[in-house]
Parts: structure tokens; C-alpha cells; sequence
């Protein structure tokens, strides 16, 4: 059933809550000024290894800085919590809005997005606000939330202009970095689920999936487009093949692999690399027994190979072979990281998916928690939790969608409306868990799975457990949980 169109307008609670939210993310940049992290220098300095999107939103910055002579830092992290608060409220009027007008599911779900941003700040290591950070997370975080925000209407009413925002919020994520590809898989999975699986409608999906994919070629573009207005050279940023393959060498055993390479300047580089590596026992073989404790040697050797041993051997050479200009060495530093990538893909499978089995699950972890013996337990009761409560209101519905073939007036009304109200329920908890889901899989494929890639669905994961819980206690209430 679609969400029926009940405009709740935006009264004194709304500018109030609208209010909330904007002071509480303000207080950051008045409290704590920008927090310059260990990245930050990489997007203010528009290096070619990074995606266009946040350098862009930088530089505008130092515009508007120049035109108020004021700091421009202190304007981004200003704007992006400004961002943040709209994101926390508009979430939260988005469950109101499907959950009959309930302002306590409303303020749960913005709450549950401030508390990620109290972890964040009072909680973990980092001891800061991603929206008050030099980092792609500052503006991250919020649209991935607009991102979800916005699918899920579109799903809940059919409303063209929803999914048209939703293709926006992808495409600026996907231009922040490279990681929110996921937006477009999600985007995918959810299409397959509702178009094809449960309406069946293949030519509307094959337009939509059209859409989709003009994302993922708007986003090419304009990448090469920044890189060729910033440098001149029509080329996407550098980079892209160093990730995958810092897991590929860190779960590679040279004296297995070496054979493997047919270009001999490769296999020296290769050689060289893994010498180093071995040296600092950071490959997998010191990892160490346990999921915990290999995926946690995985995190720490990951930077370590990448930007300690990879690049300072990759671009020595180089350097000492070449004479190319900054985007021609990135290409050809890219061509190198490509074949190496490439050749080691043909590895022993066992220990990279051994590898990759536990960062995924990390990263599980991390999307509802932290990474750690005690709370990984949590995570899996709360997943469990969720996919128990999740089945036992699909198994309600089917129920009481019987009940209403026999049932009139007031009481068939009142049953509708329970059906509706499961529904927006389990549709949010669907996108909700398919973000999660893949975002994990993804990452943990590529990348070390920090809590910085993981969070970005942690506030929505709790929302949906409130609706889900919202939505069974109404069914006792009612009396009709598991009566019929």
C-alpha cells in the first residue's frame, strides 16, 4: 500500500524541532573551531588523488571567506553542520510523516542521529563531530541520510520528484568518494525488489534503472571535468586501484606469487614492497588467531602498506625512471597499481577471503556498534533482533490482510491502517539493512572497515528498530498480535 498523502505542515513543532537541530550541530564549530585531521590537507591542497566533490566545496569556502573576510574553514564546518541539522530534522519529518504523525518515532529518529554525533565526539578516539571536520564525513554522513530519506518516499508514494532527489543525493555522494558508489547498489536492490519482485513492472525498472546508471556516468564526467579544469588533463583522479590493492599484498605470499607476475618490472616492484612489508610484519601471516584480532592487524597494516611502502616505491620508481608532469606520473602510477592489482587477483582465494570474511564483519559491527569481543555479541543479538521482529510483521500482515476480506466499516479502516503503518516499517528497515549490508561488503572488500566508513547508517538502523518495535506493540495493543 502507498503512503497516503497527509501533509502535517510545518507548525511551532517543527521550527522548534528545525531549531534543535541547528543549535545542537552549531555548537560543534563554536566549541571545538574546524578539527583538521590527518586528510584534511589532501582536499584543501586539491590533491589528484581525491574526488572532486569536497576540494570543490572547499574552494568555494575560500571564496566566500575571501568575498567576508572571515576563515574558511570555520565556513565549512559552519555549513556542513548546518547540513547535518537539516538531515537530523528532515529524517525525523519523514517518520513522522509515514508513522500517522508521531512525534515521539520523529523525535527518536533525530535523536538517534545526534547520539552518532555524541559517540563521535565524547566517545571515540577521534574526539570530534565529523560535521566539524575537514572531511569528505562532514558532508557524507548528512547526504547519505537525505540519500535514504528520499528513496524511501519515493518507494512509499511512487512520487517521480522523490527519486529525482534521490539520483541527486547519489550523484553528490558519489563525486564526494569513491566508496559511495554504494549508493547506486542500493539504489539497484531496492528497484529489483519493489519494481521487478513485487510489481513486476519490468519497463518502468528499466527506465529507472536507466536513470541509475546516467548517475554513475554524470559522476565520470565531472570528475574528469575538475580534474581537467584544475590541471588541465582530461583524466579521473588517481588512486583507484591502490586500495584493492593493499588487501591483495597484505594477504599475499610472495614466495607463492611471485611466479605469477610476467612482467619483470613489476615483479621487482612487487618484490620490493612485500620485502618491506615482511620487515614490519604487517601482512597477514603476524595477524595473529581470532576475526578481531586479524581484522584489527588488517586496519593497522592497511596504511601502512598503502601510503608507507606502495607509494614511496611506486613513485620512486617513477621518478627515477621517468620525466612526466603530476598527471602524467599519476597515470602512469596508476597503470602500475592496475597490473600488480590484476596479477595478484590470480592469489591463493583462502587467506584473502579469510581476510575479507572478518573486515566485512567488522564492518557489521561497526555499522550498529564497535568493533570489540563484548559489543560484536550486541551486534549480532540487535541484527537477530531485527530480523525476528522484521519477519514476525511480515507474518502479522499476511494475517490481518485476511482479517480484512471479512472484516467493514471501522474495524477493515483500522486494519488498513495497521497494514499501512507495517509497511512504511518494514520498506524502511529494507533500504535501511540493504545500506548496511552492502556498504559492509563493499568496504570490506576495498578498505580497512573503520568506524568512519561504517556509521553512515547507524542512526537510521536504530529509527527502524523504534518502528519496528512502534509497530508490534500497536498489534498487542490492538489485541490481534497473533490471534487469528
Amino acid at each position: 500500500m502507498k503512503l497516503e498523502e497527509k501533509e502535517f505542515r510545518t507548525d511551532k513543532w517543527e521550527y522548534l524541532l528545525l531549531g534543535v537541530c541547528l543549535m545542537f550541530y552549531l555548537l560543534f564549530p563554536i566549541i571545538d573551531g574546524p578539527v583538521w585531521c590527518v586528510d584534511s590537507e589532501g582536499y584543501v591542497s586539491m590533491h589528484i588523488s581525491r574526488e572532486p566533490l569536497y576540494p570543490s566545496f572547499l574552494a568555494l569556502c575560500r571564496w566566500i571567506a575571501g568575498i567576508w573576510k572571515a576563515d574558511a574553514l570555520m565556513i565549512a564546518v559552519v555549513l556542513q553542520s548546518i547540513l547535518a541539522g537539516m538531515a537530523a530534522w528532515f529524517v525525523g519529518w519523514v517518520v513522522r510523516r509515514a508513522k500517522q504523525g508521531s512525534r515521539v518515532l520523529q523525535t527518536a529518529a533525530i535523536v538517534f542521529q545526534f547520539a552518532v554525533t555524541l559517540l563521535n565526539r565524547f566517545a571515540a578516539k577521534r574526539g570530534s563531530a565529523y560535521s566539524d571536520s575537514i572531511l569528505t564525513e562532514g558532508l557524507g554522513l548528512s547526504l547519505f541520510v537525505f540519500f535514504s530519506a528520499f528513496l524511501f518516499l519515493f518507494i512509499r508514494t511512487e512520487k517521480k520528484r522523490y527519486f529525482g532527489w534521490a539520483l541527486v543525493f547519489s550523484f553528490l555522494l558519489v563525486s564526494l568518494r569513491k566508496q559511495m558508489m554504494i549508493t547506486l547498489l542500493i539504489l539497484g536492490v531496492i528497484l529489483v525488489w519493489y519494481e521487478l519482485i513485487r510489481r513486476r513492472r519490468v519497463r518502468r525498472f528499466l527506465c529507472l534503472a536507466v536513470m541509475v546508471a546516467a548517475v554513475f556516468f554524470a559522476g565520470k564526467l565531472f570528475d574528469r571535468t575538475y580534474q581537467y579544469v584544475v590541471r588541465g588533463v582530461w583524466m579521473e583522479h588517481s588512486g583507484n586501484s591502490m586500495g584493492i590493492l593493499c588487501t591483495l599484498l597484505y594477504s599475499s605470499d610472495p614466495e607463492r606469487d611471485a611466479g605469477l607476475f610476467t612482467d619483470e618490472t613489476i615483479r621487482e616492484l612487487y618484490l620490493e614492497i612485500m620485502e618491506q612489508a615482511d620487515a614490519q610484519q604487517i601482512l597477514y601471516p603476524y595477524a595473529g588467531s581470532g576475526w578481531l584480532t586479524t581484522a584489527i592487524h588488517y586496519a593497522d597494516s592497511y596504511d601502512a602498506i598503502g601510503y608507507g611502502i606502495i607509494n614511496p616505491v611506486v613513485e620512486g620508481y617513477i621518478a627515477e625512471h621517468f620525466q612526466l608532469s603530476e598527471p602524467e606520473a599519476a597515470m602512469q602510477y596508476d597503470e602500475i597499481c592496475k597490473e600488480m592489482r590484476n596479477t595478484l587477483f590470480r592469489q591463493e582465494p583462502l587467506p584473502l577471503l579469510r581476510v575479507y570474511c572478518y573486515n566485512t564483519w567488522q564492518g557489521l559491527v561497526n555499522s550498529v556498534a564497535k568493533a570489540h569481543p563484548v559489543l560484536s555479541l550486541y551486534a549480532a543479538a540487535v541484527y537477530l533482533f531485527m530480523g525476528a521482529a522484521a519477519c514476525c510483521l511480515v507474518v502479522q500482515k499476511k494475517k490481518i490482510e485476511r482479517r480484512l476480506s471479512e472484516s467493514v466499516g471501522e474495524v477493515a479502516e483500522e486494519y488498513e491502517e495497521l497494514v499501512r503503518q507495517i509497511d512504511a516499517s518494514l520498506c524502511f528497515t529494507m533500504i535501511t539493512m540493504a545500506g548496511i549490508v552492502i556498504n559492509a561488503v563493499v568496504v570490506g572488500l576495498f578498505i580497512f572497515a573503520q568506524p568512519r566508513y561504517m556509521i553512515y547508517g547507524m542512526g537510521l538502523f536504530y529509527t527502524a528498530c523504534c518502528m519496528i518495535a512502534w509497530d508490534l506493540y500497536a498489534c498487542w495493543r490492538k489485541g490481534i498480535l497473533y490471534k487469528f
